[in-house]
């Protein structure tokens, strides 16, 4: 776990964010690969400059890594220390493939968009890389960091539990490397809540009903807790009502720096996060997030 990072630069150069990663992985003990992508200059752009005996491509490559030595320069970093890859095409797909190819567990990268949903790029991210990935924003790695993990308990599935000890899993770590503090929280609500204030049901059936739900959720949390074997500094919190409203009002107002969550793909339909909610908490969030996939995700960029 965090052990072959991938940082996904685009077709920028940050030597903050670099610093920053590198620094990460020092603690982590983990070793780092930049990528850069550019996009493929079109037929007659290429021909325009052959013509004038120029080689494009090299020409930007040679731009870019003056950039990198400039920006690690400026932070201290050892460029002996970090592996770099350059790529051609779109930046989500080489991304991937470069994934799959050298079997890295996390891709780091810097969404665009400073609050809101991340860019077109970190979206297709979060949706189709088979390893975790993290859309930065901020300083993260400065001060302490405050942790929040966003787990689903009303889904019993197996594959949801499991889904549900790999967030607890890489919260914890990423705690333990950060040095932060970590909340872990879930939300609970009856089925069709809304049907149960018409006159059909009592107050007294109302109530009774919810609290078998909250009960329900309430046993399931602890459990999962208890077998996570957590430090006693780890908060535990459970909330009534929708989760995409608020798992980013709690991260909002508890102000959290990461918010852990997992991306699931739709039945039939890979490489999507599962119906509205996620879609909508990520939309949401102004925090970094770290995306989770469950087991035996299988992208579909080849």
């Amino acid at each position: 776990m965090f052990k072959n990072i991938l940082l996904d630069l685009g077709a920028s150069v940050d030597g903050e964010l670099i610093a920053h990663v590198a620094e990460f992985c020092e603690r982590a003990d983990a070793s780092l690969t930049i990528l850069n992508v550019f996009e493929e200059p079109s037929k007659s752009v290429s021909t325009y400059f052959s013509s004038h005996h120029k080689d494009l491509q090299k020409l930007v490559i040679e731009s870019y890594e003056a950039k990198v030595a400039e920006g690690m320069a400026d932070n201290d970093i050892d460029l002996n220390k970090i592996k770099k890859e350059i790529r051609w095409g779109k930046d989500f797909i080489e991304t991937i493939k470069l994934v799959i190819k050298n079997k890295y567990d996390l891709v780091i990268s810097a969404s665009q968009e400073p609050s809101g949903a991340p860019d077109s790029t970190a979206m297709h991210l979060l949706r189709k890389c088979p390893c975790p990935v993290w859309i930065h924003r901020g300083d993260l790695w400065r001060g302490a960091v405050r942790i929040l993990a966003a787990i689903n308990t009303s889904d019993t599935s197996e594959e949801n539990q499991k889904l549900n000890q790999k967030i607890i899993d890489h919260s914890t770590r990423l705690t333990e490397i950060l040095r932060g503090h970590l909340h872990i929280v879930t939300c609970w609500s009856g089925y069709m809540e809304s049907v149960l204030t018409s006159p059909r049901f009592s107050e007294k059936e109302r109530v009774d009903y919810l609290e078998y739900e909250q009960r329900q959720t309430e046993k399931s949390f602890e459990a999962l807790l208890a077998t996570s074997n957590l430090k006693s500094s780890v908060k535990g919190k459970i909330i009534h009502g929708n989760p995409a409203k608020i798992i980013p009002q709690y991260a909002l107002e508890q102000k959290m720096d990461i918010v852990v969550m997992g991306s699931v793909a739709r039945a039939g339909i890979p490489g999507l996060l599962v119906g509205n909610t996620a879609e909508k908490i990520v939309a949401n969030l102004e925090n970094s997030i770290l995306a989770i996939k469950p087991e035996g995700f299988v992208s579909p960029v080849k």
